[in-house]
């Protein structure tokens, strides 16, 4: 409640939230829900002891840039912060896992397949990947960001995922994005192919 009031009353200044889901007054899943609801929503990383696949999907539907378990390690807790400040979401081996067999299973079997994406189609995804609001893609490609989020709506579509990790993911998947992490000085390095 003190985080939401301090951002309401602009004297919260920061990139990246990290929320544990056990609070006493208001948990993680309606703290996220309203720090999305911000003008500008924050980055979040959920701290959280139990993973439960169902919870999982419910947060990332929600807006979580991350998890975090509660004993993780120091470099992996660096590496996800940098990420998440950087790219705008991490997502271990097992949470990609989650999704890609949530979207093969899913009424529309098209996420396993490569869809047709127009070339402008491909210019918005990439540009998704690096996590750039519809606004500033439309800046980008002297489009209205209504037209940005048509294009974003028949990709979901096409492809039959709900949100935009789906697009992100089925965009990593089928290589219309890549993203390589240097392990050395835990930076995070973004290439598009």
């Amino acid at each position: 409640r003190e985080l939401l009031d301090a951002i309401q009353q602009n004297r919260f200044v920061g990139d990246v939230i990290i929320l544990d889901l056990s609070m006493p007054i208001m948990n993680g899943i309606d703290t996220l829900i309203e720090l999305q609801k911000m003008p500008t929503p924050l980055k979040t990383i959920i701290l959280t002891s139990h993973y439960s696949n169902n919870i999982i999907t419910k947060l990332i539907d929600e807006g979580a840039a991350s998890f975090l378990s509660k004993n993780e390690s120091l470099d992996i807790t660096i590496q996800t912060i940098k990420n998440v400040a950087t790219k705008g979401f991490h997502y271990d081996d097992y949470i990609m896992k989650l999704f890609r067999d949530k979207m093969k299973f899913s009424t529309n079997s098209s996420f396993s397949l490569k869809v047709k994406f127009s070339e402008r189609e491909i210019e918005v995804l990439r540009l998704i990947c690096e996590e750039y609001t519809a606004k500033e893609i439309a800046e980008k490609l002297f489009i209205s960001p209504r037209t940005v989020e048509g294009h974003r709506n028949n990709m979901l579509e096409k492809i039959g995922a709900k949100n935009t990790i789906g697009l992100v993911i089925y965009a990593i998947e089928h290589k219309y994005y890549e993203v390589k992490i240097e392990i050395n000085n835990l930076d995070a390095v973004a290439f598009i192919t």
